[in-house]
């Protein structure tokens, strides 16, 4: 037996045992390595002495009955191996920063969850990217047996909450309650049309459910695994779980040494008693070959139909406003072929007034576009720095770096008078989210007496 699989086989024997009296010569001898073999190998592998992991662990659990219980502290103390309320009180505060009654009532989560050495993956971002994501990691998930379950659901919005409530009360009717060992991943699944009304499906995949009995509406299948950028999050809201996607793709992703790999995006359900408490997001991710360069281009005047929303809800109310006008105009699809569609926003904070959104058509031909509900404006012709690039949410990463490009090149400042736009690029059938080219455009001038810079 490997060193990897002998620690593996300790951390598994603590996760079974942690509510008991845990003697580190048994946990030794279950791992089939002397005891000073699990001292010196079990913190080689970790990076956690065993006595401080199994601290750690029981540490977070008494913080996740803590959030999602009212069980007594002293109650909580005693389970977790300690004598006394105050000795788990000291440990508590030097471990997670909070006293238990002050952590209970915080809007922070302590989550110390059980290492499985087959997914560490290590890789090193520059110490900036590192400093300013800590709660983003890399790690590749290996590929496994695992039960899968279609939910089909009627709407989008808290369609996972309502697979995983209906997926766990079938694992709970087999036994999975009980079980140790399994964890519950999902992912949306695209699904045709039935009768012309829209179906949403999300499939959730038990991954470890070994020797339990499950329902008939489970379907065995393989769990592909692959490398994945990993952020904790709190399962607040269908709008904090959004967020968290937004800040992993949007945000982490173009400014790390990766990019988008093969989906699906997986969320890893965390439960206290059934009920949802955290959640893990699971972004697809592959070395990065080269960076997107960018380049200083000239663009003329082009006509545009948009919708624009102000506000905390602009852009739910831009993107309405063009799928309405789509629906009022069936000839429309055909001739948005003539143009391209781009969205646009303010910088600023999303819940302040003046904040806006944009979502709209640039046009070749707008006198062929029926405009009726659509704002007809025009985007101003002169220099812009462009970097093509991937459909990366929001596109904030991105625009990060294109900005202190700019602010850097000593040969360039932002044009106030004109917006900046991101026009996207996509063929009949194609995958938006995976294949769509992504142009994004900000209006630039030349700084006074500065050398003109061509391109990166």
């Amino acid at each position: 037996m490997s060193y990897e699989d002998s620690v593996q086989q300790a951390i598994d024997f603590i996760e079974e045992h942690l509510e008991d009296e845990l003697d580190l010569a048994g946990i030794a001898e279950e791992a089939f390595l002397s005891l000073a073999q699990l001292y010196r190998v079990f913190y080689a592998l970790t990076g956690h002495p065993v006595k401080d992991y199994i601290r750690k662990r029981r540490i977070s659990v008494a913080a996740d009955h803590l959030r999602n219980s009212n069980r007594k502290v002293e109650e909580l103390a005693w389970d977790s191996g300690f004598e006394s309320y105050h000795s788990f009180a000291k440990v508590f505060k030097k471990i997670v920063g909070l006293t238990p009654a002050a952590y209970r009532k915080a809007d922070i989560i302590f989550s110390f969850e059980p290492i499985r050495l087959r997914e560490s993956v290590d890789y090193l971002e520059n110490r900036e990217h590192s400093e300013r994501y800590p709660d983003v990691k890399v790690i590749r998930l290996h590929p496994e047996r695992a039960h899968a379950y279609l939910h089909l659901s009627e709407q989008e919005e808290g369609m996972e909450n309502e697979a995983f409530r209906a997926a766990y009360e079938k694992l709970a009717a087999g036994g999975g309650d009980r079980a140790v060992k399994f964890r519950i991943f999902g992912h949306n699944v695209d699904l045709p049309s039935e009768g012309g009304s829209l179906r949403y499906g999300y499939k959730v995949l038990v991954v470890g459910a070994v020797g339990m009995t499950l329902d008939d509406a489970f379907r065995e299948e393989t769990f592909a695994g692959g490398l994945y950028a990993v952020r904790k999050i709190a399962a607040k809201s269908p709008k904090v779980v959004q967020d968290g996607w937004d800040r992993l793709l949007a945000d982490w992703l173009p400014k790390s040494t990766f990019e988008i790999g093969s989906p699906p995006y997986l969320e890893e359900f965390i439960a206290y008693n059934g009920k949802v408490a955290r959640m893990n997001l699971h972004l697809p991710v592959q070395r990065k070959l080269r960076d997107e360069p960018i380049e200083i281009v000239e663009r003329e005047t082009a006509a545009v139909y948009c919708c624009r929303g102000y506000g905390e809800e602009a852009q739910k109310v831009a993107e309405q406003g063009l799928i309405d006008w789509y629906e009022s105009h069936p000839v429309s699809k055909r001739q948005a072929g003539l143009g391209t569609y781009y969205m646009s926003y303010s910088y600023g904070a999303p819940d302040s007034e003046t904040y806006w959104w944009e979502n709209g058509l640039l046009l070749a031909e707008p006198e062929l576009m029926p405009s009726a509900g659509l704002e007809r404006k025009r985007m101003e012709a002169g220099r812009y720095a462009c970097c093509a690039t991937k459909t990366y949410g929001l596109l904030t990463g991105v625009l990060d770096k294109m900005h202190r490009w700019i602010a850097k090149s000593g040969s360039y400042r932002l044009d106030e008078e004109r917006q900046w736009f991101a026009e996207y690029h996509a063929a009949a059938g194609m995958d938006i989210e995976q294949d769509a080219l992504v142009k994004i455009y900000i209006p630039i001038l030349p700084e006074e007496s500065a050398p003109v810079e061509q391109s990166r």
